[in-house]
């Protein structure tokens, strides 16, 4: 590459050709002034003692003469001096900033190295080089480190956006390969039978088998990234505490500006009594939340720099323990990739396809997750805490253990999802789409269910409290056991359509009428503890659902009966 082109490339990249000094001409005329009166006392000085020598040297013994002498040198050569010296610092700056331009201009270089090779037929063909690549990438990485400990990180930010941009340009989202089935439709509220028995048979052959999804096994298909697109992922993801405080300085004069994402997100603490959390105990955790969170979209609003990797293909892509807290993946393809135990704090989102990803112990929170799609994803002990899961696609994903207090979930897809001692205390779930989920043990406590669908979800031993809004929450065919309904504003409707058993405690009242709520007919009026543990519950609950006019609840075995 040319000097001229060299220099063009760097001017696109923001990186300086040479020193400017119009942003210190204030300080260049101060350190003028000083020079000069430095100079002009230093001046006056030596011609005092110039003519104190010339009027008594004659009279004064030699050694005097000599170290008059010697001073007047010494005082007029002083102010020489120190500008030589500000003239040799001024050098060896300009040496060192054109030595980092030339290593990055090398490093830049590099990344588009390329070789020949023969293919089919002995035609010659260009690939990229990709061990040149590599080592061009670990150069840039050097480049960021040195730049952290030597000058404040100045060139850290501009080298991330070279390899951001490096993977942006070398594996764009369109390149990604597509799930081959088509996109999952809700059932329509006026299916007839026929329809709705195909859609239930369907969710559960595409959604049910938590191991094996047909998205997880459809994921593990993909090929992996290049091997250079999967190193740069690596440099970006192992970023250190300092090259992270150099990002939350860029853009601003203040030296002291911190990441936010290092700072903890708020957690609800489980009770260790396994007692009801309280209406305070939520509200406080979710301020505190709302204050973290507001944390992070200052940084944004402040254009503090973040991981850009939006519209990139990532498909199976090594990006356990990666720290992109805040990274922009808008759009991106994520499809079977590996993001366990992953640090995406705040991180944008959007439309994002993760299906049949591997989401373990990932960090989420305050995350906008809108429209992303995770169908088949696994989120085992992942946290979402406050996370904007609006419109999300989650069908068949697996959220055991996930924490997901204080998210938001309007009208998110979960059919089928697995959500066994999940929390969502204070989450809002409005409109949100549960059809066959697994609720086993949520933590629903405040949560905002209006018109949520939860027809054929599994609910034994959900917990709810005063504070939970069940408004137009449908229960259709969903089975409730050993379940504390007591405390809900449910109508006579909700609970009729649903299959329960005598460990239901249920409200007095209609919340619609209130009249007084009566156990509906079809429920079993025992519940012996080997009833749910060998399975005879959910034998019922289908033979219900097979056909509730005709069913008729068994009745409790003598050692079992109830007065």
């Amino acid at each position: 590459m040319s000097d001229e082109g060299r220099n063009d490339l760097l001017g696109w990249l923001g990186l300086r050709r040479d020193l400017d000094f119009r942003k210190a001409r204030g300080l260049g005329a101060l350190f003028g002034v000083a020079l000069i009166g430095l100079f002009a006392l230093a001046l006056a000085t030596a011609v005092v003692l110039l003519f104190q020598t010339m009027t008594h040297g004659f009279t004064e013994d030699a050694a005097r003469n000599l170290g008059a002498g010697a001073l007047i040198v010494a005082l007029l050569s002083a102010p020489f001096l120190v500008w030589n010296t500000v003239i040799k610092q001024q050098a060896v700056n300009f040496q060192k900033e054109g030595h980092m331009t030339d290593r990055i201009s090398k490093a830049v270089e590099q990344l588009g190295a390329e070789k020949t090779t023969k293919g089919e037929g002995f035609a010659e063909r260009t690939v990229p080089n990709i061990e040149v690549r590599i080592g061009g990438l670990l150069s840039l990485e050097r480049i960021s480190q040195d730049s952290v400990r030597h000058d404040q990180g100045r060139d850290h930010v501009r080298v991330m956006e070279i390899i951001c941009a490096y993977v942006r340009a070398n594996a764009p989202a369109s390149e990604a390969r597509d799930f081959p089935l088509p996109d999952w439709k809700p059932l329509a509220d006026d299916a007839f039978d026929q329809d709705k028995a195909a859609h239930i048979a369907w969710r559960e052959a595409r959604f049910r088998n938590r191991s094996n999804s047909n998205a997880r096994e459809w994921a593990k298909s993909l090929p992996p990234p290049r091997q250079d697109i999967q190193q740069a992922l690596t440099i970006l993801g192992r970023r250190g505490t300092g090259q992270r405080a150099a990002e939350a300085r860029w853009g601003t004069s203040d030296p002291t500006a911190i990441w936010p994402f290092d700072t903890p997100c708020p957690e609800l603490d489980w009770p260790k009594d396994d007692a009801p959390l309280g209406k305070a105990r939520i509200d406080a955790f979710k301020k505190e939340l709302e204050t973290w969170k507001t944390a992070l979209s200052d940084y944004k609003n402040a254009k503090r720099y973040r991981l850009d990797l939006r519209g990139t293909n990532l498909q199976g892509a090594d990006l356990s323990q990666a720290v992109l807290s805040g990274v922009t993946l808008n759009g991106a393809r994520l499809e079977g990739a590996d993001l366990q135990q992953a640090r995406m704090e705040g991180a944008n989102l959007g439309s994002a396809r993760m299906e049949g990803a591997n989401l373990q112990l990932a960090r989420m929170e305050g995350a906008d997750l809108t429209r992303a799609r995770m169908e088949g994803a696994k989120l085992l002990h992942a946290r979402m805490e406050g996370a904007d899961l609006e419109d999300a696609r989650m069908e068949g994903v697996d959220l055991r253990n996930a924490q997901m207090e204080g998210a938001e979930l309007w009208s998110a897809q979960m059919e089928g999802a697995i959500l066994w001692n999940a929390r969502m205390e204070r989450a809002d779930l409005l409109g949100a789409r549960m059809e066959g989920a697994v609720l086993q043990s949520a933590r629903m406590e405040g949560a905002d269910l209006t018109q949520a669908r939860m027809e054929g979800a599994i609910l034994t031993r959900a917990r709810f409290d005063r504070s939970t809004v069940v408004s137009a929450l449908s229960l259709r065919n969903a089975a409730l056991s050993s379940v504390d309904l007591s405390m809900l504003d449910l109508s006579q409707a909700q609970v009729t359509e649903s299959f329960g058993d005598a460990s239901v405690t249920l409200p007095d009242r209609d919340a619609a009428t209130g009249q007084p709520l009566t156990r509906p007919a079809h429920w079993p009026t025992w519940a012996a503890p080997h009833f749910l543990r060998t399975g005879q519950f959910y034998d019922e609950w289908h033979k219900w659902q097979a056909d509730p006019d005709g069913y008729v609840p068994p009745l409790p075995p003598e050692d079992d009966a109830q007065p």
